[in-house]
């Protein structure tokens, strides 16, 4: 299998990287400035020679999709749409990655594949909007759901273990509390066992929408509170409510989710959230020491 991926250099891009080349799996990153810098008509050349084309690049700042929503579909939508049209008349199967975030409001419980999706916010919606003009350009594609991930290095800015890591060493020297939403609840989940379950479905030539999380729940304050725990550092961890942190955007408080289609085609479960992140810290403990 040969892979075309674009945001290689992003936190699951270069996790999806690292797992083709130990499965021995040909990949080449594809920088978006690339798909506006060649015409319409020429970008089906430009992926040309690859099976499968993975979209990982992405508007990713919600706040900022709310003030400058024309940026958000422009990155989401607009560029989705012509990369996997591009790939569909290169020959290619398209690989999309969506968020658990487009399931909105309507349960407290994680969500299943075939539950109904409701986006709450520009950036969700945006990506509802891809996934399906990427699932009606051609019913083999793939759309892969997953959120609060972890991993990567360090020095990656949107590295949330790595920056909740620098604020609890802050505040053990400082003597100061961390604070954290105890009302939003999701799955955190390493880009390792993302990658490497994104690349089973797609080997195996599975299509259509998979949910990709590690196993449990947690509340951002539970994760704020296990890394902390992890990284042995005599730091309090707070919960406070969801609006002290005044966000423009109306992300869900529920953004759980369930890999119900895995398991019912017989795919092993995947690793426990609090597993994969007990060893993420411990390497990079290791690395920023």
């Amino acid at each position: 299998m040969k892979l075309l991926l674009s945001g290689a250099n992003g936190l699951l891009g270069s996790a999806i990287l690292n797992e083709a080349a130990r499965r021995s799996f040909g990949a080449d990153a594809f920088m978006r400035r690339q798909a506006w810098d060649t015409p319409v008509g020429r970008l089906p050349e430009l992926l040309a020679g690859h099976d499968w084309f993975i979209h990982c690049a992405a508007n990713t700042n919600v706040e900022q999709c709310e003030t400058d929503p024309s940026a958000c579909y422009r990155d989401n939508l607009l560029l989705t749409e012509m990369l996997a049209r591009a790939a569909h008349a290169a020959s290619m199967r398209f690989v999309l990655v969506s968020s658990t975030g487009v399931y909105g409001t309507a349960s407290d419980e994680p969500y299943r594949e075939y539950d109904a999706v409701a986006p709450t916010t520009h950036h969700h919606r945006s990506k509802v909007l891809a996934e399906q003009a990427v699932l009606a350009l051609h019913p083999d594609n793939l759309v892969i759901r997953t959120g609060w991930l972890f991993g990567g290095a360090a020095a990656n800015p949107k590295n949330f273990v790595a920056r909740r890591l620098e604020e609890a060493r802050a505040a053990a020297i400082s003597g100061t509390v961390l604070r954290s939403n105890a009302e939003q609840w999701g799955v955190p989940s390493y880009v390792g066992d993302v990658a490497a379950r994104l690349l089973d479905l797609a080997a195996a030539g599975h299509a259509g929408v998979f949910n990709c999380v590690d196993g449990g729940r947690a509340s951002r304050f539970d994760y704020v509170q296990e890394i902390v725990r992890l990284a042995g550092l005599p730091v309090e961890v707070q919960p406070i409510a969801a609006d002290a942190f005044g966000r423009k955007a109306r992300v869900s408080h529920n953004e759980m989710a369930e890999n119900w289609k895995a398991q019912q085609l017989g795919f092993a479960p995947m690793p426990d959230w609090r597993e994969s992140l007990g060893e993420y810290v411990a390497s990079l403990l290791a690395k920023m020491a």
